[in-house]
């Protein structure tokens, strides 16, 4: 289908924020379409990456027929990378990473700074190092599942009030977010509103998954959780008993059911705070408790669940992940496997592939949206890319790219006017939402770090200044464990080299290369050897990848740090499209001098000894951020939840949006200061840190963002700009628009 030169409500990006938005105002549109046939309001969604999906039977598609229906649909679709061992990588490097000519890839690592030859000649490190995703569904295809709500003293931040919800309207959202993730947002919707046949749920409702295979019962305790009252946390205990008829039988003390990860971690941090537990996650699990929920009754199939395979973070084989893509699909194209499903709202149009240049204000009201886009029809056939540049107008426009997304393109179309009037604040404000990595080597108890979902379990703890937790910015931390997908398990032991690479940033083709040339090194004169000496003794080049791993324990980490990053655009020579600073009393300092990460190193500290066999003073790594990397100026922290930039506040003076994503107009006064019909809904609003996984706020505030939209339909839709004809291809400034 192509893609109309005007839309009434178009949307930049399909993650959390876009994917929430597109889907509820499709829903609000579809009553108004079936009223007024001769003025279809319609909904174009455009996205940067291409679908993706699993090239493997599942129990719900046996026949791998997504693929099919996607490509029948004439969308552009891929595979995710399917082999769990070194030629897993090799695909991964070589056709999932997005970098250079690879314009389609699923995965972004981007180190902010100068790159290629012109960092051979000045400060090139900007000391943050950012992972994020391009496809449809956009973070969720690559996130570790987790739904989390920060807890409530980061509202007591002054950079908060701006949001004016009490505890019942937060209490609300967040709770409307959890089953929009956990089951769909059209059925949340629905039970919310309480419509007598909600539509279908896509996915089965979040779960704890701690246990070896779906089905065993973990014996957990279960105690009242203070930032979610409907879900109390699950923690393990190893004391505790089993109901039976003679009364309590004792639990076996090593947990047999337990994953591996799980129980050791649990058992360790259950040591160093009281709150802790198993995570909730947005993954289907099979509930003897609810075996209902794994049989779709009206539709006469069986549900996805969890093979506890690791893969979260590169494309889950089983498809049991909460992914957007499937709502998306399911929504605007239908159902793969009943051909005959209608979708539910064909007015909804998810485009690929579409790059946005610039958003341009229209003198009549309205927007112009700017993009590149590729031919998918040339893409699927693997032909040479080549994009051409289109317009799209549209009466509202939300902007959903994601946290680096949406600051690139806010700061580029204020820089060539097309917004001109936008705040001076645009890019402050950012921060890595305190995120860390680290390894810890030798542990006393066999972890397996390839087996289990990439997540299972968590622990709070707070930093308090002040005694009364009353102080301005009282600092905390969240300490998860995480899984490693079996194909990377391989590069376990190729050392820093690898790492270094990684790190500064290089091609594709040359991380590659060194890659294979490291993992010959160490693995040739084994594969020769090998089939010789392998009868008398098992040889290393045979052990699986949970072998490999067992040993290994790896922590992520999230805190509540500072939020005083600043972007702006690269604009010397081979320069990132995106720069960014570290701000401090107007003064520059590195993002891993922030006070959080000395609290989560301390956390560590105490944590490593309760892990190695001998109790030894041996630390928690994190590999970005060794001697060497600082001596050779590549240290960086490495984030995969960016946050702020366009952040929520009570004036243009404060912020870039109000709260409910209404993006302010400088040239403007009175009541409504704002570019009438213009939002953002993403991570890049977030005013503070959350310091913990963001998924869960993202959605509940873009829910409350497109609640209160839907309530102004009646005035945002009646502007003369629904009327107006397409405006110019071009946007003033801009380059030629000449296919490449």
């Amino acid at each position: 289908m192509p893609v109309p030169k005007h839309a009434t409500v178009v949307v930049i990006g399909s993650g959390f924020g876009g994917t929430m938005c597109a889907l509820a105002i499709a829903r609000e549109f579809d009553a108004w379409n079936a009223a007024h046939p001769e003025a279809q309001r319609t909904v174009v969604m455009l996205e940067r990456g291409t679908w993706w999906t699993t090239p493997v039977s599942t129990v719900q598609d046996k026949e791998v027929a997504t693929f099919d229906f996607l490509r029948a649909h004439k969308q552009p679709v891929q595979f995710w990378s399917s082999q769990n061992h070194f030629g897993g990588f090799i695909d991964i490097v070589t056709r999932c990473f997005k970098r250079g000519s690879n314009a389609h890839g699923l995965f972004e690592l981007q180190r902010l700074g100068s790159t290629g030859f012109w960092s051979l000649f000045r400060w090139a490190n900007d000391g943050l190092s950012v992972a994020r995703a391009s496809g449809v569904g956009g973070g969720s295809l690559v996130y570790s599942n987790i739904t989390m709500r920060p807890p409530e003293l980061i509202f007591r931040d002054e950079r908060w009030k701006a949001v004016q919800w009490q505890l019942k309207d937060r209490d609300r959202f967040y709770e409307l977010a959890r089953t929009a993730i956990g089951r769909g947002l059209l059925f949340a919707l629905d039970k919310d509103q309480g419509v007598a046949a909600p539509k279908p749920g896509v996915n089965t409702g979040l779960s704890n998954i701690v246990t070896r295979s779906g089905g065993l019962t973990p014996h957990w305790d279960e105690v009242p959780d203070p930032r979610n009252p409907s879900r109390p946390l699950k923690q393990i205990h190893p004391n505790h008993t089993v109901p039976g008829p003679n009364g309590g039988v004792p639990r076996d003390p090593s947990n047999k059911f337990w994953l591996d990860r799980a129980r050791v971690f649990q058992t360790a941090i259950g040591t160093l705070t009281r709150e802790f537990g198993a995570v909730d996650l947005a993954i289907n699990d099979f509930d003897p408790a609810n075996p209902g929920n794994q049989y779709d009754a009206a539709n006469g199939a069986a549900k996805n669940y969890c093979e506890r395979q690791s893969r979260c973070n590169v494309g889950c084989l089983p498809g049991a992940r909460h992914t957007l893509n499937k709502q998306l699909m399911r929504a605007a194209l239908g159902d793969a496997l009943n051909p005959a499903a209608r979708p539910f709202y064909p007015h909804l149009l998810i485009t690929p592939l579409a790059t946005v240049d610039v958003i341009e204000a229209r003198p009549g009201g309205g927007y112009a949206v700017h993009y590149d886009l590729e031919n998918p029809e040339a893409f699927q056939s693997g032909k040479r890319r080549r994009t051409t540049r289109h317009t799209i107008t549209g009466d509202i426009v939300i902007v959903a790219a994601g946290c680096l997304g949406t600051n690139e393109l806010m700061l580029r179309s204020r820089e060539r006017r097309t917004l001109p009037h936008l705040s001076d604040q645009v890019g402050v404000g950012f921060s890595p939402n305190g995120d860390f990595i680290a390894f810890l080597e030798k542990t006393k108890e066999t972890v397996n770090l390839v087996r289990g979902p990439v997540t299972t379990s968590f622990g709070h703890f707070e930093t308090n200044d002040d005694p009364s937790n009353a102080a301005p910015h009282p600092r905390f931390h969240t300490i998860e464990d995480q899984g490693i997908p079996p194909a990377l398990a391989s590069l376990i032991g190729l050392g820093l080299p690898l790492l270094r690479s990684l790190g500064k940033g290089r091609n594709r083709f040359v991380f590659l290369l060194l890659a294979i040339t490291l993992w010959l090194a160490k693995k040739g004169w084994q594969l020769v050897q090998a089939p010789f000496r392998n009868r008398f003794k098992r040889q290393e080049t045979f052990r699986s990848s949970e072998e490999i791993a067992a040993k290994l324990m790896c922590i992520v980490a999230q805190g509540r740090d500072e939020a005083n990053g600043v972007f702006r655009l690269g604009t010397a020579p081979g320069d990132t499209p995106l720069r960014v600073r570290k701000v401090r009393n107007g003064k520059e300092v590195k993002f891993h001098h922030d006070p959080v990460y000395k609290d989560i190193e301390a956390t560590l500290d105490k944590l490593a000894p309760l892990l190695r066999a001998d109790g030894s003073k041996a630390r928690f790594r994190n590999p970005f951020l060794t001697k060497v990397f600082v001596r050779t100026k590549v240290d960086s922290i490495a984030t995969s939840h960016p946050l702020g930039g366009c952040r929520i506040a009570d004036s243009a003076k404060r912020g870039v949006v109000d709260e409910f994503g209404r993006v302010f107009d400088t040239s403007k006064t009175g009541a409504r200061p704002y570019y009438e019909g213009l939002f953002i809904a993403d991570g890049s609003i977030l005013p503070t840190a959350l310091g913990v996984n963001p998924s869960l706020t993202i959605t509940a505030l873009a829910l409350r963002i497109v609640d209160h939209m839907i309530a102004e339909f009646p005035n945002l839709l009646a502007a003369p700009a629904a009327k107006a004809g397409p405006g110019p291809t071009t946007p003033p400034s801009a380059p030629a628009a000449t296919p490449r």
